[in-house]
């Protein structure tokens, strides 16, 4: 009997020991505390907001053009014999494939692309703007930029290019500090790759022209002569949509247009979030501290009300 009681002494001398004002009073002590913690998290948040610059983000929104029937020529069209009829299929559809969009989209986020884009804008000056002068439009005597480096820095930190699944529209997006060059970097991403890709077509058309010509001037084959001027003139269609066409590859939907709000958090709520968590942080560190020492004072109870019990028990 006694040894029960003893125990629903310990328990209750524990629960007695865990209520909830000793963490309340240590709050109250600490609030000085709580206090300098909030400002100094606040001061904190409020540097690295001014030391951050904001960032802004432009998109513009574009179609892929898909090229169904290139130079107006079908290849199903079998005037010819069938390994010639293969040959104006090869020539032919050799512009365009079943994964034709994916091909663009390879292209259009590829290295030699991105390069051709970095070197016709001049987009360097913006990564080493210290040895960049404006007034000579040249780069410091003996500086030449990192162009790894500015690759991988616009690949990984600037340009964003998205998809959308149920639609097929693309997104080209740029973010820099400044407003107004992401809108103007996305527009002249997406009129570069077109002209890009306008010029690649231009040169394998006039590489297979060129072929063309040379082997009906080699040919006395009636047959063979009808399907090379076949060809000739699907690679002339080609040509003509090229140049005829501004929007050759990407159809323009929605161009970029200048951001009016930064992507970063605003400072005000900067500051307020970091005044909090340090806040938050120091309560914590006050109740653990407050939690602990209960816990070892109950210890402390419960072995003293136990060492008096045995000792009780002993001298009886």
């Amino acid at each position: 009997m006694t040894s029960q009681n003893t125990t629903v002494d310990l328990q209750h001398t524990a629960a007695a020991n865990l209520d909830l004002m000793p963490f309340v009073n240590a709050l109250l002590r600490a609030k000085w505390l709580l206090l300098i913690a909030f400002i100094a998290g606040a001061s904190l948040a409020a540097w690295l907001s001014f030391t951050t610059p904001y960032t802004y983000v432009a998109g513009a929104k574009v179609s892929i053009v898909d090229i169904e029937d290139p130079g107006g020529v079908s290849p199903d069209d079998r005037r010819a014999s069938e390994v010639l009829t293969l040959v104006e299929h090869g020539f032919v559809m050799g512009t365009t494939r079943d994964n034709y969009s994916e091909v663009m989209m390879a292209r259009l986020r590829s290295r030699s692309f991105t390069l051709h884009f970095l070197e016709t804008h001049n987009i360097y000056r913006h990564f080493y703007p210290a040895k960049w002068s404006e007034e000579t439009q040249s780069w410091e005597e003996g500086f030449t930029p990192d162009v790894g480096e500015s690759f991988t820095r616009f690949r990984d930190e600037i340009r964003m290019i998205t998809v959308d699944e149920e639609t097929d529209i693309v997104t080209v997006s740029m973010r820099w500090p400044e407003p107004t060059v992401p809108r103007d970097w996305a527009n002249l991403y997406v009129q570069t790759f077109n002209e890009y890709m306008r010029n690649r077509t231009q040169e394998e058309v006039l590489r297979k022209q060129a072929f063309l010509e040379d082997t009906l001037r080699k040919s006395d084959v009636v047959e063979i002569q009808k399907s090379i001027y076949r060809l000739i003139e699907a690679q002339t269609a080609i040509m003509m949509l090229a140049n005829a066409r501004e929007e050759y590859v990407l159809e323009i939907i929605d161009p970029a247009a200048r951001p009016y709000r930064s992507v970063n958090m605003s400072r005000k709520k900067k500051v307020l979030v970091g005044g909090i968590v340090a806040l938050m942080l120091t309560m914590f560190a006050v109740l653990g501290v407050t939690l602990l020492m209960q816990l070892w004072a109950s210890f402390q109870s419960a072995r003293a009300l136990h060492l008096q019990h045995n000792s009780t028990t002993d001298f009886s």
